[in-house]
């Protein structure tokens, strides 16, 4: 019988040089993925700065075409007409929506007795109506609208920020003496940059502390307890920034996890 011999070869296996460049090609596509990675995040943080500037804009063009600020306009209605749910006056035409006035003191609070107020969320809605931002902003908590309710749902009754899950609130820090909470900063009116979460303004965490120092730094001090922009005390916001002392406060570079949240005045002090 014929002697038969099989067609098939060896399979070669890979040389050393093809499993080199086949790792070559895996580092420079992972290179790849980490920096496109890092460009998409530090294009987000930009826009932290961008939006900024555009609310402290539409904040003071308000404050100079209306005479007051945004959300504490105490004659709004005049202008929008009133919210005849929440604020309803027979001697003001209903608006669609409608708004409510502030209590024209200048600080844009709800610590008052008047719910209806609402003025950290009047405040967006009086920019959109005015013109001076876009969106579509309800005017109100997106809780129980008590006075005490500050429920903040980026996108419905605040901006929302392309940091995920983060957004934007105004609110009031004209005390000096500081808490356990807070630097003893003021910086009157401003912008709260962060993470909404339960009964709150946007003050949860939504930037590592070397991110917030990059912000803080390209528009003030790149300190977290000076200046116009800060954040919170590390009773508040944990590993944040390295002391609750305020000359000796900084940005707690070392650590790498989610940790602040940033306050940003809006008018310069």
């Amino acid at each position: 019988m014929p002697a038969r011999f099989s067609s098939r070869r060896p399979r070669a296996a890979f040389t050393l040089i093809e499993l080199a460049i086949a790792l070559v090609i895996i580092g420079l596509l992972i290179g790849g993925v980490l920096a496109g990675t890092a460009m998409l995040r530090q294009s987000e943080l930009q826009t932290i700065v961008s939006d900024y500037g555009k609310y402290t804009q539409a904040y003071m063009q308000f404050s100079t075409q209306y005479g007051g600020a945004p959300g504490d306009l105490l004659d709004a209605t005049n202008y929008w007409g009133d919210d005849a749910t929440h604020c309803a006056d027979a001697a003001v035409t209903d608006g669609s929506p409608g708004t409510c006035n502030g209590d024209g003191d200048g600080q844009i609070v709800d610590v008052g007795t008047v719910a209806a107020r609402n003025e950290p969320f009047r405040a967006w809605q009086h920019l959109q109506l005015a013109h001076t931002i876009d969106g579509n902003y309800t005017g109100e908590t997106g809780g129980t609208y008590a006075v005490t309710d500050l429920t903040t749902i980026p996108g419905s009754n605040a901006p929302k920020s392309r940091i995920p899950n983060a957004g934007w609130s105004i609110w009031n820090n004209s005390a000096v003496i500081g808490t356990a909470a807070w630097y003893a900063q003021d910086i009157g009116n401003f912008l709260m940059f962060g993470v909404a979460t339960g009964n709150a303004l946007t003050q949860g965490a939504a930037l590592t502390p070397d991110e917030a120092w990059q912000v803080d730094k390209k528009v003030d001090d790149a300190l977290p307890a000076t200046g116009r922009v800060l954040t919170l005390k590390p009773a508040a916001l944990a590993n944040c920034a390295t002391s609750a002392v305020d000359a000796s406060a900084a940005y707690n570079l070392t650590y790498a996890g989610k940790a602040c949240s940033l306050m940003m005045g809006l008018v310069a002090r």
